[in-house]
């Protein structure tokens, strides 16, 4: 397995970088997955405005054992490459929140590996959203976590 980048960020995510980051000649797959700030939420009456992600101290540090832990279960033979970004910080409509990117030399394990750790990232790293309501209001959301 290959870990090439798994962070939190305050920084905007460079989707062209993180695929480059993946890319190596014996790949012929590269599967990602983006996740974008949009205009509603089930949570939030009425149009998000914006929102900020927030997160706790030790969710840098974690953020590679948690992508390590699945990519071990879901690449045992260690073929992929992958780039994890989750960014925390005041967000905009359409700003990218969580990248992720994979390139093996086969589709079925890129898309296996990249859902593997998407999932992993949004169920255990302690980050959370406070979103912003076009008409006033904020409302928190992965308190939980």
């Amino acid at each position: 397995m290959s870990i090439v980048r798994a962070e939190v960020t305050a920084e905007a995510i460079d989707l062209t970088a993180a695929l480059a980051d993946v890319d190596d000649a014996t790949h012929g797959a590269v599967a990602s997955f983006v996740g974008q700030v949009r205009d509603h939420d089930p949570e939030v009456r009425g149009p998000v405005a914006s929102l900020d992600y927030s997160c706790h101290p030790d969710a840098p540090a974690m953020i590679e054992s948690i992508v390590a832990e699945a990519l071990a279960s879901a690449d045992p033979h260690g073929d992929a490459r992958v780039v994890a970004l989750h960014r925390v910080g005041h967000l905009e409509i359409g700003d990218l929140a969580l990248v992720v990117t994979v390139g093996t030399a086969h589709r079925g394990l890129a898309f296996e590996v990249c859902r593997a750790v998407v999932e992993a990232v949004k169920h255990e790293l302690p980050v959370w959203k406070k979103q912003h309501g076009a008409h006033g209001g904020h409302v928190w959301s992965g308190m939980a976590s």
